[in-house]
């Protein structure tokens, strides 16, 4: 059977993709692209923002368009926010990816837990994706995840994520990035926590770098950056969301412009190219002018080696979707390309540091 996955959202997603495709592999199945002729599509879904929920629904009409007598799979966050649509031409799963194809075969959903998920390798990749870590309770004001990821926070055992990691570093893998739902909560009511972790697999033998992915700023605390030494590397994703102390209590990020500054700072001094990258939301609710130059200053005095920037919209369930709009469609557009302007620039600056340095690279995936 010819299977195509398309993946959709965070490496969180594209970690869950992997399990997918080894599970199918396991079934002597053949994956193909999501483009090509395929028996089975597999949509690996996301509904953070209203683009990604109609890219989802994009590729599920692209598929049907491509086979109209193929199955057509659907499992991620679209699932679980849409969990009362049903259409008798696609099939549902909701269960651990690495059963996905038990599931298909005979309709029967295990229940396991975390532990179970466990990749050997990451298809075209130099560097591969592990979760540990999966479940938020923040309830930012504008954030559907633990709507759709779940609310309980739950952690993979050190022992099965060391195990794991050594698996892919004895096949080749340089690079291990670490990811979750919110991944500093790893190890939350276990004794244990992300700075852990990290000791410990810093002693893995042939790991040339370990990488976090986005992590709150209230995580990155002073036992944590204390374990940011190699073969960690020094870049961390921080979300601000907002540079202006009003949007962000609006938003309910727990955090002030000035607290944010201050893990800057601390980073900064234990590396002064130390890279930092970020989310800035336009056009929140409330979002007044001033508060948005708070924005352009703080990118500006952090100079972030990249922002990724995005327009609010309203998702369904969080407190925000009941707030009243106070910034255009028309105006989130204009501010969202003024922003970019400014990151682009001050991500050249942060490149400029590194001009007549020799630095040892990793290819990252081979086309």
């Amino acid at each position: 059977m010819k299977v195509a996955i398309s993946t959709l959202g965070c490496k969180t997603n594209q970690y869950e993709s992997e399990l997918i495709r080894e599970s199918f592999l396991k079934n002597k199945d053949l994956i193909v692209g999501f483009k090509d002729f395929a028996d089975l599509y597999i949509i690996n879904s996301c509904v953070v923002t209203n683009k990604a929920e109609a890219e989802t629904r994009k590729l599920i009409s692209e598929a049907f368009n491509k086979n109209p007598d193929a199955k057509i799979l659907l499992t991620g966050c679209f699932v679980s926010l849409h969990q009362n649509s049903q259409n008798e031409n696609i099939l549902i799963y909701t269960g651990r990816k690495n059963k996905i194809a038990d599931f298909y075969s005979n309709g029967i959903t295990e229940s396991e837990n975390i532990d179970s998920e466990k990749i050997t390798t990451f298809a075209n990749r130099t560097r591969a994706i592990v979760k540990i870590e999966e479940g938020c309770d923040n309830f930012c004001a504008y954030c559907i995840v633990p709507f759709v990821k779940g609310k309980e926070v739950k952690s993979k055992s050190r022992e099965v994520i060391i195990d794991e990691i050594k698996q892919l570093v004895n096949r080749g893998y340089k690079e291990i990035v670490l990811t979750g739902t919110e991944i500093g909560k790893y190890g939350e009511g276990k004794g244990t926590n992300i700075a852990i972790l990290l000791k410990q697999l810093k002693q893995i033998e042939g790991l040339e770098r370990l990488r976090i992915s986005s992590i709150h700023p209230s995580h990155v605390t002073d036992e944590f950056i204390e374990e940011i030494e190699t073969p960690v590397v020094p870049h961390l994703h921080i979300s601000l969301q907002s540079g202006d102390n009003k949007v962000l209590k609006k938003m309910n990020r727990g955090y002030t412009r000035e607290g944010f500054l201050k893990v800057v700072g601390k980073l900064r001094k234990k590396d002064k190219n130390f890279s930092i990258s970020t989310d800035l939301i336009v056009g929140f609710p409330g979002e007044t002018e001033d508060a948005f130059f708070n924005s352009i200053n703080i990118i500006r005095e952090v100079k972030f080696s990249k922002v990724h920037i995005f327009r609010f919209s309203k998702r369904p369930y969080t407190p925000a979707f009941f707030m009243k709009e106070t910034v255009s469609e028309n105006l989130k557009k204009i501010r969202a390309q003024r922003l970019k302007e400014v990151t682009d620039a001050e991500r050249i600056g942060f490149k400029r540091r590194f001009l007549g340095k020799t630095a040892k690279v990793l290819i990252e995936n081979f086309t």
